[in-house]
């Protein structure tokens, strides 16, 4: 595991069961934003190993689902709704080969967002993630 983004690829796909995105130089992308975004909320408390190897699980998935809010936020942003043909596959299958994308109009909520609202909404996912384990926390210990 990078310390830097707490996760990896592998896990991301494995562990995390992410299917959005599919690339692992784009994900280490927006994966160094969302670890960017859970350090200042959370202070830079999981710089301590101890408090990071006490709450690994949560961090990983909550990093993980930040990453995947600032994809979609990203793709809404690049170029309005994008076409479905530009959009991230995802499935694949084999057999009679089928490839399913993302639905164009799923990113409508992105594109209709502010920047505060979206700043809530990940706010809210790490709330949801780690609202019980102090790292939220904003007075002094």
């Amino acid at each position: 595991m990078n310390k830097l983004t707490y996760v990896d690829f592998t896990f991301y796909q494995d562990f995390f069961k992410g299917t959005l995105i599919t690339d692992e130089t784009i994900f280490q992308l927006f994966l160094e934003r969302a670890t960017d975004f859970l350090n200042m909320v959370t202070f830079d408390r999981l710089a301590d190993s101890e408090m990071l190897k006490l709450y690994e699980d949560k961090v990983k998935k909550c990093v993980c689902e930040l990453a995947e809010l600032f994809f979609r936020r990203n793709i809404a942003f690049s170029d309005g709704i994008p076409k479905a043909e530009n959009m991230p596959k995802t499935s694949e299958s084999i057999g009679a080969y089928s490839v399913t994308t993302a639905n164009p109009y799923d990113y409508v909520r992105e594109i209709s967002m502010t920047d505060e609202e979206f700043k809530k909404l990940l706010k809210s996912t790490v709330l949801r993630h780690l609202g019980n384990t102090g790292l939220l926390y904003r007075g002094v210990d």
